[in-house]
């Protein structure tokens, strides 16, 4: 039997990961960063497979199957993942706008309407 990763593991390993890829932008490793980044997917990954487990039906529906598509940001002080997508509802419109689905280390999973940075 495997267990389920903890939330609050993969948010504390992405953070280090991310912290240690700014250190290797300073001295242009860009070896050492691919890696970094491609550690850094599988958790992205993982967050998000926990994300459409606990998301509601209308979250799920808006979402697609996995994250490659979308815009990934993390909060460090709240610790909460964003996923960011463009508003579906704005497709056929001039104007662009984006949602963002969130999750806590508490599995709880938000929609942000119109999201700014």
């Amino acid at each position: 039997m495997t267990s389920k990763p903890n939330l609050e593991n993969l948010f504390r390993e992405w953070n280090e990961l991310n912290i240690n890829a700014q250190k290797f932008f300073g001295e242009f490793d860009f070896a050492k960063i691919k890696e970094i980044r491609e550690k850094q997917r599988k958790i992205e990954d993982s967050v998000y497979a926990i994300l459409l487990e606990n998301a509601s039906e209308d979250l799920k529906n808006l979402l697609p199957s996995d994250c490659g598509s979308l815009e990934i940001g993390f909060d460090t002080e709240n610790k909460i993942f964003y996923f960011v997508m463009l508003d579906p509802d704005y497709e056929e419109s001039e104007e662009t706008k984006l949602l963002a689905i969130t999750i806590d280390s508490n599995k709880n999973v938000s929609l942000i309407e119109d999201f700014k940075e």
